[in-house]
């Protein structure tokens, strides 16, 4: 279990304050929040790179904060995956393993079935600028996890990818999850991808954690909502054949769970709507108003313009119609539950 308590960390200008944060052995745990926030300082600083000015980091109890990153037994993988160009993809994957005491057969072993893992295989000989993104990293997960780390702390491991790409790597690292059960501190900007992969959550504002929690108890809540990404994503399950949301059918899939995405401006409120919400917070942006809406169990986004919203007297604590655009929506595959 890793356990940060209370930590403070100073950068140039900016500050990390008072963030605590646990994450049980085998969670999938994402600290998400817009850019700017902290996030990186924070992953840093658990893995070493940062000095925290005052907290504390426990690994299963035992006190990390002034120890140098290569004795915190974890693992990191960067945004830009900090291959070594001129070694091999089997000498790239083996490198921890032998900055260890690693030799001789168990390391070639240990090397061959991660490689296996994770696909990478028949890559083995070639070196990482003949790779594609992808391949790139899946290798540097598979350096990652081949020393056995006590965690594996990743920084936005998709953002330089393209969005087929970016699905691929999401089911691969839940599957790498499911069946190795590493204990995970990822960091992302990505709703959906927090969505799709976390257990639970920190969400992270100017250097404060607003909140802790599953990611769906994190998107219900306005003060969360009010600094991510304009967004709504929903789980949902298909029921013969099909997926509904608030009572509208929104697409057709084979039985199982999804998730539902759609933007505020795919909201249309107005009187003579069949689904109703009660608007719990509002926000100007400039000539729209941007309405955080509860409908049942769920809290969404959506845009009015300040002329409809004054005809309508749209105010917080007051029932609003609406309907979606449902040629706007986009259905995933609830890729949690795929393995």
């Amino acid at each position: 279990m890793i356990m940060v308590e209370n930590l403070r960390v100073e950068v140039g200008e900016f500050s990390i304050r008072d963030v605590t944060m646990r994450v049980g052995k085998g969670e999938y745990m994402i600290v998400m929040g817009p850019s700017g926030a902290g996030k990186t300082v924070l992953l840093q600083t658990i893995l070493g790179i940062y000095p925290p000015t005052s907290g504390r980091i426990l690994v299963d109890g035992r006190d990390v904060t002034s120890l140098p990153p290569e004795d915190r037994e974890f693992a990191y993988v960067p945004q830009n995956y900090a291959l070594f160009p001129h070694m091999t993809v089997f000498e790239n994957i083996a490198f921890g393993l032998r900055m260890r005491g690693g030799r001789g057969q168990d390391l070639r072993r240990r090397v061959r079935r991660i490689a296996e893992e994770l696909r990478v295989e028949r890559l083995l000989d070639r070196k990482p600028p003949t790779l594609s993104s992808g391949e790139k990293q899946r290798v540097a997960i598979a350096r990652a996890l081949v020393t056995q780390p006590q965690a594996i702390l990743l920084d936005e491991p998709t953002a330089s990818l393209d969005p087929e790409l970016r699905f691929r790597a999401r089911r691969l690292l839940r599957k790498l999850h499911h069946q190795l059960k590493f204990t995970a501190i990822h960091v992302t900007h990505d709703i959906v991808e927090a969505v799709m992969l976390g257990d639970k959550a920190l969400f992270l504002y100017k250097g404060q954690a607003l909140r802790t929690g599953s990611v769906e108890e994190i998107l219900r809540t306005p003060e969360v909502l009010k600094h991510s990404e304009d967004l709504n994503v929903l789980k949902v399950e298909a029921e013969d054949r099909e997926i509904t949301l608030f009572g509208m059918k929104v697409g057709d899939r084979k039985p199982g769970k999804y998730i539902v995405v759609f933007r505020p401006e795919d909201v249309i409120i107005g009187e003579g709507n069949e689904v109703e919400g009660v608007v719990v917070d509002k926000e100007s942006r400039g000539p729209l108003e941007l309405l955080y809406i509860q409908v049942g169990e769920d809290l969404i986004k959506g845009y009015i313009t300040r002329g409809r919203a004054e005809l309508y007297g749209v105010e917080v604590g007051e029932k609003v119609g609406i309907r979606l655009l449902l040629n706007r929506i986009r259905i995933y595959e609830d890729i949690g539950d795929s393995f």
